[in-house]
This record gives structure tokens, sequence and C-alpha cells, in this order.
């Protein structure tokens, strides 16, 4: 059972702008959110200067008096999203795999009511509280944007991100401070029966924090899929964990780094399996050497400056790095805009399936948007 008194949306106008205070109107609404053992309506009590809403969040079967369960099949994958933002990663799994069952958490209560209202799932648990160090209690979460983005109170996308963490980068403001609830995932996983298929963790700087909050019940989860920061001079968030403290941490968890996947210039997902999952899969690296990718590039400059310059990317007719070589090549050759044995010669270890984004997303369950279509 955890507490939270978000801010609520009738404080505000659809701009944004703070409406004034009523004094009548009590100082803070908490939502006491729990597990139910069985059909259970919201139940509306008064605690103190508190007005307290019960909400049942799922059914509990109970196999052991001394330690409930979530009620789910004995058939269920399940798979945990914290931080789902507006629409969960595991929307197009839960539609095409009945036997799909998401546990989801999204601190951000206009994001969570979106994807309420939206997205809602039989098959998706969704708690309106942040994942971490439970001992935080309540704690500050700060929406931060993009300047000069075009906020909008509730416009979603890239102008509203989220974080535990304070002081982002050059170029993002905060735009807004509210109070959450810190659940640790170990809490979380004690509830749930069997193992957990996937981990998929997109806490804006404070992945690693959600990660060791499983404690020992890390143990039961198979996969993790998370952000990772680029090593650069300055990170993104204030304290935010480097790429190497987190593969560490990982690594002596027992999981092996599989495959990692740009996000942005700073950030990229990476996934970490253990080893009754883990598969070998070649580089990019080892699919587009440097020759191969030098020799594409030349071959096909006109399409990428044409490219270029009907997206007004300013890119046309220079020399980019390797790096960004390849991206291109691996751009064409993943979205099959190429024939394959022109991307990957006719060597047999390198192909669209070993070697791109989507069949291997697909394989693991993980069918993120925007990369599988």
């Amino acid at each position: 059972m955890h507490r939270h008194a978000p801010r609520l949306p009738a404080c505000h106008d659809d701009w944004g702008r703070a409406r004034p205070k009523v004094s009548h109107i009590l100082a803070f609404l908490t939502f006491t959110v729990l597990a139910a053992p069985g059909t259970v309506h919201g139940r509306l009590s008064a605690e103190g200067d508190q007005l307290v809403i019960t909400i049942p969040v799922a059914k509990l079967r109970r196999d052991s008096p001394s330690h409930p369960l979530l009620d789910l099949p004995t058939s269920a994958k399940v798979l945990i999203d914290v931080g789902t933002h507006r629409e969960s990663t595991f929307l197009t799994r839960l539609h095409h795999d009945p036997t799909a069952w998401v546990i989801a958490f999204e601190p951000d209560y206009l994001h969570y009511s979106h994807h309420v209202v939206k997205h809602a799932h039989p098959r998706m648990i969704l708690i309106n509280a942040a994942v971490g160090d439970s001992t935080r209690g309540w704690a500050s979460f700060y929406r931060w944007s993009y300047e000069g983005a075009g906020w909008h109170f509730n416009s979603g996308d890239q102008t509203q991100l989220g974080s535990l963490l304070q002081a982002p980068g050059p170029g993002m403001k905060a735009r807004e401070e509210m109070k959450v609830a810190v659940v640790s995932l170990r809490d979380v996983l004690s509830f749930l029966p069997g193992r957990v298929e996937i981990l998929k963790v997109d806490a804006q700087g404070a992945d690693l924090e959600v990660v060791k909050s499983a404690g020992d019940q890390l143990a039961r989860i198979d996969r993790i899929v998370m952000e990772l920061p680029y090593e650069v001079a300055h990170m993104t968030y204030a304290d935010q964990t480097t790429e190497g403290e987190t593969e560490t941490f990982l690594e002596e968890a027992g999981f092996r780094m599989e495959r990692c996947f740009a996000v942005s210039e700073q950030e990229k997902d990476c996934t970490f399996a253990r080893a009754h999952v883990w598969r070998q899969i070649p580089s990019e690296d080892e699919c587009f050497s440097k020759n191969r990718t030098e020799m594409l590039f030349e071959l096909w400059r006109d399409q990428i400056n044409y490219l270029c310059k009907l997206g007004k990317y300013g890119c046309e007719n220079y020399t980019p790095p390797l790096k960004t070589k390849r991206t291109w090549i691996i751009t064409f050759c993943c979205s099959r805009h190429m024939p394959e044995h022109a991307c990957f010669g006719r060597k047999s270890n390198y192909s669209y399936a070993t070697c791109c984004l989507p069949p291997y997303l697909l394989s693991i369950g993980y069918p993120k948007p925007g990369y599988v279509m």
C-alpha cells in the first residue's frame, strides 16, 4: 500500500496557468493505492486534514495466508514498465500476445491520466507512482521541457520529460515540480508470482536507482531494457549514474549486455540478459564494417544528399564521421530501402534478421514503437 498526493488538474486552466485557491477546499487530496483481494470500489474517508480515496489496483490470491500474490494466470508472461510516459512500450505486445501482463508505473499525473483514458487495457495494471529508493517516501518530481519547444500544459511528446533528478542539461527548463510517491521494485516483485520476462526502465537519469531498488528480488528478472547515457563530459541530469557504473552493477548482478541502440544524441537503450535467455548477436561494427560502410555511403551519396536537402538537415555534400555514415547505412538497410544482398553481401552470418533492430526486438518480445511497425 502506498499514498501519493499529486497536484490536481483542477488547480490549473487548460494552458497551465494557476487558478486562485478556494479556501474551503481541503489542502490535500491523498490517493491510497492498494492491491485488492476482490472486487472493491473506491472508498472515500477523512484522515485528519486529508481527504483519502482508496483505489483498488488488482485482485490478490492467497495461496499462502501470510503472503498474498497478484491473481495472474499461471501462463502469464509478466512485463514491468517503469516510466510509461503517455503510452506504454508494451501496448503492442498486449494487443498481440494474450499471455502478456504488464505492471506499469507513471509518476506524472498528466501522463498517467492520458494513459488511463487513451490506452487502458484489461491486462495492464497502471500505477501513478515513481519507482526507486522507497526510503524517499514522497519525493519531488520535476517536469522538464526543451526551451522554445512550444510548451503547453499537458502537451505531451518531447515537451514533457519527468525525473526525480534535478539540473538537466543546457536548453531545458523546469516547468513544474510535484510530490510523488516512490515505491521500491522489491515491494512490487514480492507480489508477483513466477519470473519477470522483461523489466523496461525509462526514468530519465534515475534508471539505475530503479534497478537497485529490486534488492534480492532482482534475481527473478530475466531481461532488462534501460536507458544509458553516452560517456560525455556533461551528464543530462545531476547525480546521474554513468554507463560504466550501470554496466558494472548489472554484470555483478548476473546480467550480460546483449544489444544497444541510440534513442538520442545523449542516450541509448541497452538490453541486458541473464545467461539462460542471452543470445549472441553480431555488433554493428561486424555487420557494417568500416570498409563496407565507406563504400555504401559513397555509392548511395546522391540519395543521402537528397534526403538531407528534403529534410532540411543541412547535411548534404559534407563528410561526416564514420559513426554518422554507419547510421545512414543502417537506416537504409534496416528500413529495407535497399536490397539485402547490397547491404550485407553474401556472408551468411550477417543479414537483416541478425543485424537489424526490428527483428531483434520482436524476437525478445519488445516491439518498441518507432522501431517495430
